[in-house]
């Protein structure tokens, strides 16, 4: 009786490990994504000719997965079709933030970089 209950401690203790792991993953993600959106901005303040430049370079479309529209805080904005396409409830007067991601081959969130469909050819 005592291994089963030990057996039964382990799996609760490995999904409380498990859970743990999903939850600072998220963190991280979060994290990241938020200092990423702070050095965006300001790389974009001192660097807009450049950032207007690279974007000539740019191909590949938007996939409207909606996945950059909430990298880290969810856009406010953000809606989706009945085909799971994303929509800009505000597209007309969206921020130049988001017309411009990604305005060079270094402005991806580092969890989208390889799903994103704009892509820079060296």
């Amino acid at each position: 009786m005592t291994e089963f209950i030990s057996k039964l401690e382990i799996k609760k203790i490995n999904r409380i490990v498990q859970k743990i792991h999903q939850i600072t993953q998220k963190i991280d993600i979060f994290c990241s994504a938020l200092l990423f959106q702070t050095w965006r901005r300001i790389y974009y303040v001192f660097n807009k000719r450049e950032i207007y430049s690279s974007l000539k370079k740019r191909g590949g479309d938007c996939l409207r997965c909606g996945r950059c529209c909430h990298a880290s805080f969810k856009c406010q904005y953000l809606e989706y079709d009945g085909n799971g396409l994303s929509l800009c409830k505000v597209y007309d007067q969206k921020p130049l933030m988001c017309s411009l991601y990604p305005y060079n081959e270094n402005d991806y969130f580092f969890h989208l970089r390889e799903t994103c469909g704009y892509r820079y050819d060296e």
